[in-house]
């Protein structure tokens, strides 16, 4: 799918060393946008990323700890110098860090689940906000179905977290409407990325194709899809909508 409106767009994928974060960062790439890929701990990811965004246009490579006001606050700078501002944020940086049930975790587990998750969009959305006005952009926050339905086992506090930013969406989104700037969500379902490798046992991702009405699990392509939709001019008349990508496995009326 081409985006017309994308080319030349600055672009800024936060979480972009890998899975759905790289998928992004490269069919950006594809429409011709300037990408900023950003990466914490896998610089090697990051490069990989950024090496196949300059074979398509034109980006930069960032590194932030994205629970970190200083670092997230000057990631946003740099890359607004490198690319002449911004036009698009996808707050894409997060994981689920652990599964650790309520009645286990310690306070330090849940403030870095929030943090990793829910404060990184807050910090980087507020940095890029004086540049977003100015280029009447727009961001696509990536929350989660676990918002919804609570999460599976040892995953609740990752779903509070992920909850909490489907409603920063819907705040930030009348926030912002007046200076034009649209924000809106995607919440991946069962997504075959590194993720679930790490975090999902082979069995659990048979057993969850198995149940979804389309028969599979998704793809960071699938995810990736739809933020270029709704960070386009296709969007142009949507903000503060979420858009869940998980194959019919939770449906809503």
């Amino acid at each position: 799918m081409r985006y017309e409106d994308l080319k030349g767009k600055k672009v800024l994928v936060t979480g972009s060393s890998s899975g759905i974060g790289a998928h992004a960062a490269k069919m950006f790439a594809e429409q011709g946008s300037f990408v900023g890929v950003h990466y914490f701990r896998t610089k090697a990811g990051g490069e990989k990323t950024l090496e196949e965004v300059r074979k398509l246009s034109d980006g930069c490579l960032l590194c932030a700890d994205m629970r970190d006001e200083g670092q997230v606050g000057k990631m946003v700078t740099d890359f607004a110098d490198a690319a002449g501002g911004i036009d698009v944020l996808v707050n894409n940086a997060g994981t689920l860090v652990g599964r650790r049930n309520f009645a286990e975790a310690t306070l330090e587990f849940y403030e870095d689940v929030f943090a990793t998750n829910t404060r990184s969009t807050f910090l980087a959305t507020r940095a890029a906000v004086p540049y977003l006005k100015q280029s009447k952009g727009n961001i696509v926050n990536i929350g989660s179905v676990a918002g919804h339905h609570g999460g599976g086992a040892g995953a609740g506090i990752y779903a509070a977290a992920k909850a909490a930013v489907a409603t920063m969406t819907i705040s930030m989104a009348m926030e912002f409407a007046r200076f034009g700037v649209r924000v809106n969500s995607v919440l991946p379902g069962f997504i075959e990325t590194r993720f679930h490798e790490q975090f999902s046992p082979p069995q659990r991702k048979k057993a969850v194709a198995y149940k979804t009405p389309l028969q599979r699990n998704g793809t960071a392509e699938d995810v990736a899809n739809v933020i270029l939709f709704l960070a386009s001019e296709a969007a142009s008349f949507i903000t503060g909508e979420y858009i869940a990508v998980n194959g019919g496995l939770y449906m809503r009326a």
